[in-house]
């Protein structure tokens, strides 16, 4: 549906900027144009939101210890199983080696006894005792083992150590005290409160482009995993009835962390509609208009009708050629930007031309020249 011209603006102030009548139309205003065509749109929905690792740990030891070794440093790069800290192990070092050489000594016995039995110098009954005796001690040093190990606070997981100046050498750790935290950046997830009113246009498997606020821009890609079964209650701290939205995306540069905000876009679909230039929209009292084209001959039964256009004007335009193009000032109902391109709601069709350059200088009935190859 074509939106209503405005109405012609003092005709007789309109083409005076343009000169007499009766001079060449070379001295008209020249001006750059674009036609109205199909444009390509994403309509999407925007929040500004965190990010959080989809691995991190908070590491504690497993057994209570004094700290003897720090074999990291807060920032490093470890991996999974590497030791951090180690706890003082003399008594539980020398009971694993104690115990370790009876399972040896005791598998050695058994071992031969099992081989007299088979010779029948050594009883059933004889045999199966050291056997016993064997798979004891093995299952000793197994455990002696495990225990010395909680010695040696380790790594569940690839990632970056945090502060870890809270321990020092010969501090006394207890079991379930916090030492540090280890965070895996190279997956993450943006956290999204979405409002209510677009909580339906959300799904599973849709795009997220994400930017982040600092200079240079740091951008992702990632898809949506998560979205919430319920609306947030209304509570201290959480924006009211609003969805929770996960993404999951590849930090494929490293340099996005764990607790940083970013601007997160979510894709919810695609269209084809007619589109208008950001260049060819202009703004008045909150109205979106543009500087539509229009052979005078077609643009002089609307002038005629308006109550603005003076006789003298009339009669100017009358003068022109039919074929000369006008401007006329054309109110628009547009969606949001995308690509410098506003997709048009109402007020335009297909075909129609509109200026792109020099619309500060047009006003409304305002005779121009297109220049070559601008449209």
């Amino acid at each position: 549906m074509r939106g209503p011209f405005v109405a012609v603006l003092t005709l007789s102030v309109a083409l005076a900027a343009c000169g007499q009548s009766k001079k060449s139309s070379t001295t008209f205003l020249s001006i750059n144009t674009a036609t109205i065509s199909q444009g390509s749109f994403k309509p999407s929905i925007k929040a500004i939101s965190p990010l959080e690792s989809t691995t991190n740990v908070t590491l504690s030891p497993e057994t209570n210890g004094r700290v003897i070794k720090k074999l990291v440093k807060e920032g490093d790069q470890v991996q999974a199983g590497q030791v951090i800290l180690v706890l003082d192990n003399t008594q539980l070092s020398a009971q694993f080696d104690a115990s370790k050489s009876k399972a040896r000594y005791d598998k050695v016995n058994a071992e031969r006894y099992q081989y007299l039995y088979e010779q029948g110098a050594t009883s059933a009954k004889r045999r199966d005792a050291y056997a016993t005796k064997a798979i004891t001690s093995r299952d000793q040093a197994i455990a002696d083992k495990a225990n010395l190990n909680y010695k040696f606070v380790r790594s569940p997981i690839n990632g970056v150590i945090g502060d870890l100046d809270t321990v020092k050498i010969g501090d006394y750790v207890k079991t379930g005290d916090v030492i540090t935290g280890i965070v895996d950046n190279s997956t993450l997830w943006t956290l999204m409160e979405i409002p209510a009113s677009q909580g339906s246009q959300v799904k599973v498997g849709q795009l997220v482009q994400l930017a982040s606020q600092s200079t240079p821009q740091v951008t992702g890609e990632g898809k949506i995993t998560f979205v919430s079964p319920y609306y947030a209650s209304l509570k201290a701290g959480n924006p009211p009835n609003t969805l929770m939205v996960k993404a999951v995306f590849p930090n494929l540069t490293g340099q996005l962390k764990t607790g940083q905000y970013v601007a997160s876009e979510i894709i919810t679909g695609s269209s084809e509609q007619l589109a208008v230039p950001v260049q060819a929209v202009m703004m008045q009292a909150q109205q979106p208009f543009v500087y539509e084209l229009v052979p005078v001959s077609k643009a002089l039964p609307k002038i005629k009708r308006s109550p603005n256009t003076t006789a003298q004007a009339l009669k100017t335009l009358e003068k022109l050629p039919g074929n000369t193009p006008i401007v006329l000032q054309t109110k628009v109902q547009l969606g949001d930007l995308q690509n410098n391109l506003y997709p048009v709601i109402s007020g335009l069709q297909a075909g129609d031309t509109v200026a792109i350059s020099n619309t500060s200088r047009l006003r409304s009935g305002m005779p121009v020249k297109v220049s070559a190859g601008g449209n």
